[in-house]
């Protein structure tokens, strides 16, 4: 006879011959279940488990005498006996999760329950993007002058969210990266970065997104399945609000051709796939992005889109555009950006120093690159001097005359 067994902590099932007594029932529960006889209530009424006094439980204790037989009483094979007991006990799932196969056997309520249905987001989360001006410039100048938009190249986005979504960009720190003209590879947490998040935060700056470039190799897709993960993590790292700015060269009105400014987020649905290892990689660059469900990865179409049961993704279906705009911020990008194949040296540090001979000193130094520069020198390194100059140059005050010989030293001015 099967014999179910609720508790406060749960379903349990037993098995005991026909012809159990209560008094056998008992002591196969207690051997069974570590659960001591004298701690040990048994009824028919669920009432037992919600009865709170020791006094008021007893009136619930009605399978009794201890000799009758569990038939005599009425009790047949599956039927639930409520079981109390004075502490707290780990029970098992009596039914664990189906392991069958995905599809075979299911109702269809189960089955659409199985799936994901891909859903398009109105509005994205960031309203618009502001770009500093210089500092857009002085990126897609590089890209379309030394590397001729023929690979990619990225950089890392900082600045402020303000209220109602709009985010602004002061300052594009452009780490040692990998790229090609189908893919890019962004080397993240090094040292220069986290020197790069020290001098954005004195300056009141935060990651707020990322800008890649696209090449010119011929594509009929906006977006790649690559890119589309990268701008997942990059939401999922930074913020429902970080940006992803996409610069791809675009004809022009007079023939020719220009860089074009484009900004996107992916919806927040996509954001959550890519955590929970949905999104596969591409064996060549496409505007479809693959999906495989991680808790069933035999299944052939784990999602629904327009209707139709598919395995991947166009990722058109994702992205959410966002309106750009430009300011006039007061940082400078004119000294030699990080990670180029152009060089950062003496020469630079006074050529710059002396381009701006005639500002204050903390005018001079007013650009988030040169920062990034000092910040690696001898003498300037230690966070404690690289806080006196960032401080500086965020208040507009003077810059100590100690620190001014060090880095005209530097300069060999």
């Amino acid at each position: 006879m099967l014999i179910r067994l609720r508790s406060r902590d749960g379903l349990e099932r037993i098995q005991v011959p026909d012809d159990t007594t209560v008094d056998a029932l008992r002591k196969h529960i207690s051997a069974t279940l570590q659960v001591p006889m004298d701690d040990i209530t048994l009824s028919r009424n669920q009432a037992l488990l919600t009865c709170r006094e020791e006094a008021a439980r007893a009136q619930y204790r009605d399978l009794a005498p201890a000799g009758a037989s569990l038939r005599h009483l009425g009790l047949q094979h599956g039927d639930l006996v409520y079981m109390h007991y004075p502490f707290e006990r780990t029970v098992e799932p009596v039914a664990r999760a189906s392991e069958k196969r995905f599809g075979s056997k299911m109702t269809v309520e189960e089955l659409i329950a199985k799936q994901t249905r891909i859903e398009r987001q109105e509005t994205p989360h960031c309203a618009s993007v502001s770009f500093e001006r210089h500092a857009a410039n002085a990126f897609q100048r590089y890209v379309a002058g030394a590397l001729n938009f023929s690979i990619k190249r990225g950089g890392l986005l900082y600045g402020s969210m303000g209220e109602g979504g709009h985010v602004r960009v002061d300052a594009i720190y452009e780490p040692a990266q990998e790229g090609s003209a189908d893919s890019l590879r962004l080397e993240r947490g090094t040292e220069q970065e986290t020197r790069a998040d020290f001098i954005a935060e004195r300056l009141g700056l935060q990651k707020v997104g990322w800008i890649f470039t696209q090449s010119t190799k011929a594509r009929d897709f906006i977006i790649s399945g690559e890119e589309a993960a990268q701008m997942a993590a990059v939401q999922a790292d930074m913020g429902e609000t970080a940006v992803t700015a996409v610069v791809s060269l675009a004809p022009s009105e007079d023939g020719g051709s220009e860089a074009h400014f484009e900004a996107f987020q992916v919806s927040d649905q996509a954001v959550r796939l890519w955590q929970e290892g949905w999104f596969q990689e591409q064996a060549e660059p496409s505007g479809v992005l693959p999906l495989r469900n991680p808790k069933e990865p035999g299944a052939k179409a784990p999602v629904i889109v327009a209707g139709k049961d598919v395995a991947e993704v166009d990722t058109d279906y994702l992205l959410l555009p966002v309106s750009i705009r430009d300011h006039e911020g007061p940082l400078g990008a004119s000294f030699p950006i990080e990670n180029r194949l152009l060089p950062q040296g003496k020469a630079e540090l006074r050529q710059h120093l002396q381009r701006a001979a005639g500002k204050p000193y903390a005018a001079r130094l007013a650009d988030f690159h040169l920062l990034l520069y000092l910040a690696q020198q001898p003498g300037l390194e230690a966070a404690s001097d690289l806080a006196v100059l960032v401080d500086a140059v965020h208040a507009g005050a003077a810059v100590p005359e100690g620190y001014q010989l060090i880095i005209d030293s530097l300069a060999e001015l």
